[in-house]
């Protein structure tokens, strides 16, 4: 009998550990609060066209991050077609006074060595006229001498003086020359031509002249069609051409538009999301919203993943708050009546990187609130 009784204790003290060993569980379970009806969404931000224009250069696709240029660029089809006449032109002048300024530069290089070597032969040359005249001025001395010994005659003393002058002539006009050859190779040192020096050179020089005048004149007509295309606001303010870049964190969500489609200022061209703030809807029954408070730390699993990313609450709303679903990229589908709303940010480098998969927004997740359990959930209001 005392057999029968031990074993049978035994039954029970083994029964009652089995029945005790998933408590450690249900200990932890009711100490968080699981709520299985969430989503990965972001803020969602709309582009809109700046102008009325053509999309041309077009370079993006939903799923692509930001290059750091420009996404897309807009010409305004009123003026666009004749401002990139006025470009092109402008283009072609810039490039022909190119062309005829390294075709000057040539010239001035040539003058500048005729001038210089002209200067080294008139340099060479004045040396024998000098000579000359230093001989010829000697002669004259030495005639005039003799004629008042009356040793030479008048007529030898006319013809030293002469020579002399002629001499003297030589000397100054070979100085003339150099003088009139340095001014001109300063002339040419400051880009200036004479006019007696090259005709081709004074004509390469005038169509270089043209051709800046041309070019300011394009400009010009170029800055009034900018000008003339920006009217005040109540005419609708219309540029020539608008460029449209996106924030460095930005991944494309949606593109409504594509490579030569005309559009109205103020039409919708894409969509996308801040990857930097990615967030998890959850729906959470009203009663239970006063448990849960902004910078309450959150952890979030995705369907599918094993580990969990943590967050925070940013935003709590009951079921009645006018939320503007439009301003997000994905929601939740299925909520009841008095299901609220809390926005918990997250911060996870894996979806961060994840551009290819939009970042995981759209995805299905479940959150754990710390510190609500369920002694919390049912019996709150009179533990309060």
């Amino acid at each position: 009998m005392k057999s029968f009784l031990c074993r049978k204790s035994t039954l029970w003290i083994v029964l009652i550990l089995i029945a005790l060993l998933p408590l450690p569980s249900i200990i932890s379970y009711m100490q968080r609060f699981v709520v299985r009806n969430g989503v990965v969404t972001a803020y969602r931000y709309e582009v809109h066209a700046p102008i009325d224009g053509v999309v041309e250069a077009m370079a993006i696709v939903p799923g692509m991050v930001s290059q750091g240029g420009a996404a897309l660029k807009i010409g305004n089809r009123r003026t666009s077609g004749q401002y990139e006449t006025l470009e092109r032109e402008l283009v072609a002048l810039e490039e022909r006074l190119v062309v005829s300024r390294k075709k000057l530069d040539g010239y001035m290089d040539r003058l500048i060595k005729d001038i210089d070597q002209s200067l080294a032969i008139l340099s060479a040359r004045i040396k024998g006229e000098k000579a000359a005249f230093k001989e010829a001025k000697h002669r004259r001395n030495r005639i005039a001498k003799l004629a008042k010994a009356s040793v030479a005659t008048s007529e030898d003393e006319d013809k030293a003086e002469s020579e002399f002058l002629r001499a003297d002539a030589k000397v100054r006009s070979t100085q003339l020359e150099m003088g009139q050859l340095k001014h001109r190779r300063g002339m040419l040192n400051q880009s200036m031509l004479p006019n007696d020096l090259s005709d081709g050179a004074l004509q390469v020089q005038k169509r270089i002249n043209d051709l800046e005048q041309n070019i300011l004149a394009c400009k010009r007509r170029m800055s009034e069609i900018e000008n003339a295309s920006g009217v005040d606001d109540v005419q609708n303010t219309r540029n020539t051409r608008a460029a449209v870049a996106l924030p460095e964190t930005a991944v494309v969500w949606e593109v409504d538009v594509q490579d030569g489609m005309e559009v109205s200022k103020g039409d919708r061209l894409l969509s996308y999301i801040d990857r930097s703030r990615l967030m998890v809807e959850v729906a959470v029954d009203d009663a239970t919203l006063e448990l849960v408070t902004p910078g309450q730390p959150v952890k979030v699993r995705l369907y599918g993943r094993s580990e969990f990313i943590e967050g925070k609450v940013s935003r709590v709303m009951g079921s009645g708050g006018i939320w503007h679903s439009n301003l997000f990229a994905a929601g939740i589908k299925a909520r009841s009546p008095r299901d609220g709303r809390v926005l918990v940010l997250i911060d996870d480098p894996q979806l961060y990187g994840r551009v290819e998969k939009f970042c995981g927004v759209g995805r299905t997740a479940y959150a754990e609130f710390e510190g609500i359990g369920l002694m919390e959930q049912y019996f709150g209001v009179f533990l309060r």
